[in-house]
C-alpha cells in the first residue's frame, strides 16, 4: 500500500513568518498535531502543537508582560519549528511509514517530491490503514478458540461448527 493512496493531499500549512500564536490557534481549531511549514511551495520545517505549548508555558511561567507580548505578537514559526523533519515519498509504502514511525517515535511525515510538499501522513492515516486492513467497519462473525488439545477429529469438529 503506497503513501500516495493514504496521504492527506492538501494539508493545512503555515509559512515560516506566521506568528506562533496564529499557528497555535490553527492547530487547536483544526484539531491538528502538526503543521508543515512551507515557503514558496518548499517544505522548510514542521511546527507541532507541543512546540507551541512549550513556548506558551515558558512565557506564562515568567508572567512578564513584555515576554507575553513578544510571544503573542512577534515570535514566528521559524523560531520554533523543527527544521529538518523526517519525510517520506509518495511511492514509499505505508508499512515503511509504520516501521519508521515506530522506530523513531514519529507521528507526522510530510510527503515530499524534491522538497515540495505534496501531502501529509499522520497517525490518523496510519490508524485508518490499520482499521481498513483489519476490517474494523465490516460486519463479520468469528469464533474464539480456547487453548485445547488437538486430537484426531478435532479439526473436523471445528469445520462442522464453522459450517453451521
Amino acid at each position: 500500500m503506497l503513501v500516495q493512496n493514504w496521504m492527506k493531499s492538501d494539508p493545512e500549512t503555515v509559512t515560516s513568518d506566521t506568528l506562533v500564536s496564529d499557528a497555535k490557534r490553527l492547530l487547536t481549531e483544526k484539531n491538528l498535531r502538526a503543521l508543515p511549514v512551507v515557503d514558496d511551495g518548499r517544505l522548510r520545517g514542521l511546527i507541532t502543537r507541543a512546540n507551541c505549548l512549550r513556548a506558551a508555558e515558558f512565557v506564562s511561567r515568567g508572567q512578564d508582560p513584555h515576554e507575553f507580548d513578544f510571544f503573542a505578537n512577534r515570535l514566528k514559526v521559524k523560531d520554533l519549528m523543527s527544521r529538518r523533519p523526517a519525510t517520506v515519498n509518495a511511492n514509499d509504502t505505508m508499512e515503511h511509514c509504520l516501521r519508521r514511525g515506530q522506530d523513531e517515535d514519529i507521528s507526522q511525515f510530510p510527503v515530499v517530491e524534491e522538497d515540495k510538499l505534496i501531502g501529509l501522513i499522520s497517525a490518523s492515516e496510519i490508524f485508518g490503514l490499520a482499521a481498513h486492513v483489519l476490517g474494523a467497519w465490516d460486519s463479520w462473525s468469528g469464533i474464539t478458540l480456547s487453548p485445547m488439545v488437538i486430537n484426531k477429529g478435532t479439526l473436523g469438529e471445528i469445520a462442522g461448527i464453522i459450517e453451521n
